[in-house]
């Protein structure tokens, strides 16, 4: 089973294939009398690329957040979101001009962890497709490139003992996202799931998992994790 979250939201169907593209960035020269060579340079930015169900209708194996659970106790489709708000969110990605999260997450058939791809990405591109074979519903391909954090050096000018100017690099502490002391658990969910709520991608869900004495892979409702 897969989860995919965009900016926090999970997709409501999986899609069916994924692309994770690392782009190469090695450049090969030739060298006289010695043929050519490869010259190996660091990655460049990873791709990923799908093509998503936008359901406007409800749909059973369909994944809603709470919604899914208040839908199928009561067999009423009570705050289902579709496509249409859905759409209305990449769109403010696009404008926010800002990086977000995507994860994706892997388990196997009892649930168990297998494994998640957690990056900051940008959206690239994606477009909304409208056909008779699908019936009201929309096929959204899309395309995330990888963000890594950039941040202009900052030079000071000082002066020796014996008088001459020397450029420095000014130290800037990391920011970083503060991680909470805990967490109440808001709903009966995974402890994956509840450690990315709590501080987005940057706590290890083990971790987590060891320092409170858990086993499996789920967190009762209303359990406080201690998360430090």
């Amino acid at each position: 089973m897969y989860y995919f979250f965009i900016n926090d939201k999970i997709l409501p169907v999986p899609p069916p294939k994924l692309e994770v593209k690392i782009n190469n960035k090695n450049k090969t020269v030739n060298l006289i009398n010695e043929g050519e060579i490869n010259i190996i340079k660091t990655p460049g930015l990873t791709e990923i690329s799908f093509e998503v169900m936008m359901p406007n209708q409800f749909y059973p194996f369909a994944v809603y957040g709470v919604a899914t659970f208040i839908t199928r106790m009561s067999g009423l489709p009570l705050g289902i979101t579709y496509g249409k708000e859905y759409i209305a969110g990449f769109e403010q990605l696009k404008l926010n001009h800002k990086p977000f999260r995507l994860i994706i997450a892997r388990f196997g058939q009892n649930f168990e962890y297998l494994s998640d791809t957690n990056l900051l990405v940008t959206l690239e591109e994606y477009s909304v497709n409208e056909s008779s074979e699908y019936g009201f519903d929309w096929q959204v391909p899309m395309r995330f490139k990888q963000y890594r954090p950039y941040a202009t050096k900052e030079l000071m000018i000082t002066k020796n003992e014996k008088g001459e100017e020397v450029a420095t690099v000014k130290k800037t502490r990391p920011t970083t996202k503060e991680v909470p002391k805990a967490y109440k658990a808001a709903a009966n969910m995974s402890l994956w799931e509840a450690c990315r709520r709590a501080a987005g991608g940057s706590l290890d869900w083990r971790s987590v998992a060891e320092t409170n004495g858990i086993r499996d892979n789920k967190v009762i409702k209303g359990a406080v994790l201690k998360l430090e």
